[in-house]
C-alpha cells in the first residue's frame, strides 16, 4: 500500500510579498517606539539639568538679595563677617584681569586624614547629589622629602575644598584634593601640596560659573 506523501503548502509570490511588507511594517513601528522612548529620556535629562541650574540661580539671587539688605540696613558698619566676604555678589564684582596675579590661597574646608576626617568651620556642604569632578594635586617627587632627616614622605591624606561649576544646562561640583605628606620617621616633616590660584580667595564658585552668573545679572 502506497504511503501518503504530504507536500508543503505552496505560497504565491503576492502572499510572500504581503508577509514581508507586514514584517517590515512591524519593524518600522518598533523602531519608531524606540526612537520616541529615547526622545522622552533625553528630554527628561534636559529638564533635570534645567532644574539644577534654576536652583543654583535661585540661590545666587538669594545671596545677592542678602547683600543688598546688608548694604541698606548696615552701610555704616565697618565690620564684615566671613559669610559676607564669601557672598557671590562680592565674588562677581571682583572679576578682573589683574586678579590673576593673586598669590595662592589656602582653602579651609575639611581635612581627610587616614582613618578619620577633621571638620573645620565653614559654609554648608554642597549638595552630594551633584556630579563631581575630582582634581588631585600632588607634590613633585623631588619635594617629597623630610626637611629634618631627608626621609621620603608618605601620603597621609588630602586637603579638600569644593566649588560650584556651572556650564549650560548642567551644574557640577569641582572637588580639589591637595595631597598631604608626612615623614615616617619623625613628626616634623608634614607637607601639603600648594593650592592653585583662584580669582576669589576661598570662593564658592569657579571662574566659569562667576562669568556665566555675572553675564546673566547684567542682562
Amino acid at each position: 500500500m502506497a504511503r501518503d506523501i504530504h507536500q508543503p503548502h505552496s505560497i504565491t509570490a503576492d502572499a510572500l510579498a504581503a508577509l514581508i511588507a507586514e514584517r517590515d511594517a512591524a519593524l518600522a513601528a518598533r523602531d519608531a517606539m524606540l526612537a520616541d522612548r529615547d526622545s522622552v529620556l533625553a528630554e527628561h535629562e534636559l529638564v533635570r539639568g534645567e532644574l539644577r541650574v534654576t536652583k543654583v540661580e535661585r540661590d545666587l539671587l538669594k545671596e545677592q538679595l542678602k547683600a543688598f539688605q546688608r548694604q541698606l540696613f548696615g552701610a555704616k558698619s565697618e565690620a564684615r563677617t566671613a559669610e559676607q566676604r564669601d557672598l557671590f555678589l562680592n565674588e562677581a564684582e571682583a572679576l578682573a584681569p589683574t586678579t590673576a596675579t593673586l598669590p595662592a590661597q589656602t582653602d579651609e574646608a575639611q581635612t581627610e586624614v587616614a582613618g578619620h576626617k577633621r571638620k573645620k568651620p565653614g559654609r554648608k556642604p554642597l549638595d552630594p547629589a551633584l556630579p563631581r569632578e575630582v582634581i588631585r594635586y600632588e607634590l613633585p617627587e623631588s619635594e617629597r622629602t623630610c626637611p629634618n632627616d631627608g626621609t621620603t614622605l608618605v601620603e597621609i591624606g588630602v586637603e579638600v575644598s569644593e566649588q560650584l561649576d556651572i556650564i549650560p544646562q548642567q551644574v557640577r561640583v569641582i572637588r580639589h584634593e591637595r595631597v598631604k605628606y608626612a615623614c615616617s620617621q619623625c613628626d616634623q616633616g608634614i607637607k601639603v601640596t600648594p593650592a592653585r590660584l583662584r580669582i576669589i580667595p576661598k570662593g564658592l564658585f569657579t571662574e566659569a560659573a562667576l562669568v556665566l552668573a555675572a553675564a546673566q545679572i547684567r542682562h
